[in-house]
Order: structure tokens, then C-alpha cells, then sequence
């Protein structure tokens, strides 16, 4: 699939932690009790200085930290981490995906100084932002946001829609413009939208579907073409041509747990609290110890032939229970769920 001297972008996920219970994370079950397979697992300093050799950071394009399950910010080392691949690396790009609910004021200051840019999840304003982020801090995330801004950081919105926030997205582009933002980008969620109806509320209190056209995601109406062209959706998904996303950036993505996976898709597919313990199809081709910063290097776990083997899922149809479904889910080349967040 790739060596390890090709890999230019690495996505760490530092801790399983987070301080929000939004309701269609993985991380709890559906906004309230925690997800039963996660153990509050997280990646130290030590453990990824020992994993990682300057050598291997001089490769690098990019760094970024983003969780299934945690908020980067939670991670005991996030600043450390990210001064350790600074120092080695000067020309590369640092950034954090991130809440902004925690922390104090000092501690965006000095990010600022370090990265070179951090993404806001803020869905709405005031008074709609916690219906979907859960137990979220808007006075607190408006001082953390004004301090790494004034500080220097360079700060991107993203902004999630659903029915009750989709009439605040211009007034909230205007705010993140005076709060001193960069970019402002619209997300259109398929999140509670698994039928192909596409207006009416949902069965968690107070999430209502986007009405408008131009904030409904692409993907849940091109579902009806696939339907009607391959009878199932799980007939599009063994049949459909992949074309890795992850492969195209040279990428790869370490857990909170210290999984070295192509993508936190694969690894998002591990632990689904509704489904039985090692149920999911990577399972059937992942051995977690051969895989783990923890347990061995870099090298090893590229020697260990896990690329291979996931690659190898895409053009044998035929295998024990088909084509990996996430894969076949997130790049497969006619629904594409990700991309159409931005069409």
C-alpha cells in the first residue's frame, strides 16, 4: 500500500478523553452513557517520542490532531507533543481539530505560537450551539477562541448544519469575521439522517433536519441512484471501485490506544458500543499487537503487512463477508460522504 519513507501526513488521536457528549459521537450512546469499550486510553509524550525519531519527523508534511472519541486539547502532552515535532521540523504544518471548551487562556496563547492552525467546532451561536454539543461552554470556548486569535493563531469555524441552526449560518460567518477567524466553513451533516427522507425532526429532542437544499448533504440523495442501480446498499458496497483518500495524502492515523490504521475510519469501525465486542470485519484482520506504537516501531508495524492486507479487501469481493464496508463506505468512488459535506 505504501512504505514507511513515503508517509508525509500523520493524524494522532492523543487520548480517548472528552468533555462534550454530542449525540451522534461514537464516543457515548446517543448523547448520554460512555461508550463501554472505551477505557480513557492516551498517548503520552514518552510514548511518542519513543515512536516517532526526528528522522521520521523531517519526512513529514503534516501533523494534526483530531479524535473519534477524545478532544485533543484533553491530552495531558498536546503541547509537548506538538513542540517535540516543531523542534524537529520547522517547515511543517501543525494543526488541532478541536471544541475549544477546555483549557485556560495561557495555554491557547502558547499554541498559537506553535501550530500553525486550529479548527473551531462551533454549530450556531449562543443559544443553539450546546443542542447538538452537549454539556459545551459558549462563554469559555469565546475566551479560548479570542485568545488564540489574539495570540496570532490562525483560526478556521466549522460549522455543522442542521434545522436548528441553519437560519444562524450567516449571522454566525459575520461573527467569526469580527472575532477575527480566517475561515468559516459549512459542513452538511448525513448525522440521524439515515433515511432518504430529508425534512421532519428527528427522534432526539430538539435536532431538527435542514430544510434548505443547499444545506443537505449530496450523499443522502445520490443513496436513491445507488439503490435503484445495485438493488442494496450493501451491493454497492462490495462492488464499488475504492480509491483510498489516505493513500493519496500518504497518510496515516495512530489511536489514542496506539494503533498505527491507514485512516480513524478504520479505527472508528473498532469499538461500536451497539455492536458485540470484535464484531467488526477489521477485526478479522488486525492483530492490535502488531500494531502498536507501544508494543513495537514504526518499522515493524510496516513490515507487519497490515497496508497490504487492508488494500487486498478492495479487489477480492469474494473474501469472508466481502469488501471492508468502510472502506467501501468512505472511499468508494460514487457516494462519497466526506466530500459531500463541502458540495
Amino acid at each position: 500500500m505504501y512504505k514507511l519513507e513515503d508517509i508525509r501526513v500523520v493524524h494522532i488521536e492523543p487520548t480517548e478523553r472528552c468533555n462534550l457528549s454530542c449525540l451522534m459521537c461514537d464516543r457515548n450512546k446517543n448523547g448520554g452513557e460512555v461508550n463501554q469499550y472505551l477505557k480513557g486510553r492516551e498517548l503520552t509524550f514518552k510514548i511518542i517520542h519513543k515512536a516517532f525519531p526526528p528522522s521520521f519527523i523531517r519526512q513529514l508534511k503534516r501533523m494534526y490532531m483530531c479524535g473519534n472519541y477524545g478532544e485533543p486539547c484533553l491530552a495531558k502532552d498536546t503541547l509537548q507533543i506538538f513542540k517535540y515535532f516543531r523542534e524537529n521540523n520547522e517547515k511543517m504544518k501543525l494543526s488541532i481539530v478541536t471544541n475549544g471548551c477546555s483549557k485556560s487562556v495561557t495555554w491557547w496563547e502558547e499554541l498559537a505560537t506553535i501550530i500553525n492552525s486550529a479548527r473551531f467546532g462551533i454549530d450556531g451561536l449562543e443559544d443553539t450551539h450546546q443542542i447538538y454539543r452537549q454539556n459545551a461552554n459558549w462563554k469559555l470556548i469565546m475566551k479560548n477562541v479570542k485568545a488564540y486569535i489574539d495570540a496570532g493563531g490562525y483560526a478556521i469555524w466549522d460549522y455543522l448544519v442542521f434545522g436548528h441552526n441553519e437560519h444562524q449560518v450567516e449571522e454566525a460567518r459575520e461573527l467569526s469575521k469580527k472575532l477575527g477567524f480566517k475561515e468559516f466553513v459549512v459542513k452538511k451533516t448525513g448525522r440521524f439522517f439515515s433515511n432518504l427522507k430529508l425534512t421532519g425532526k428527528d427522534e432526539h429532542a430538539g435536532i431538527v433536519k435542514p430544510k434548505k437544499e443547499q444545506n443537505i448533504n449530496k450523499s443522502l440523495v445520490k443513496q436513491s441512484d445507488i439503490i435503484t442501480r445495485y438493488g442494496t446498499i450493501e451491493n454497492y458496497l462490495d462492488k464499488t471501485k475504492i480509491e483510498c483518500k489516505v493513500l493519496k495524502n500518504k497518510e496515516i492515523y495512530i489511536s489514542a490506544e496506539g494503533l498505527v490504521l491507514p485512516c480513524c475510519w478504520l479505527a472508528g469501525s473498532m469499538y461500536k458500543w451497539y455492536l458485540p465486542p470484535r464484531s467488526s470485519q477489521i477485526w478479522g484482520i488486525i492483530d492490535k499487537n502488531k500494531i502498536s506504537i507501544k508494543k513495537s516501531s514504526l518499522e515493524q508495524i510496516f513490515r507487519s503487512g497490515i497496508f497490504n492486507d487492508i488494500k487486498n479487501t478492495w479487489s477480492k469481493p469474494s473474501c469472508k463477508e466481502g469488501k471492508l464496508k468502510v472502506c467501501a463506505l468512505k472511499c468508494g468512488t460514487e457516494l462519497d460522504q466526506f466530500g459531500d459535506q463541502f458540495k
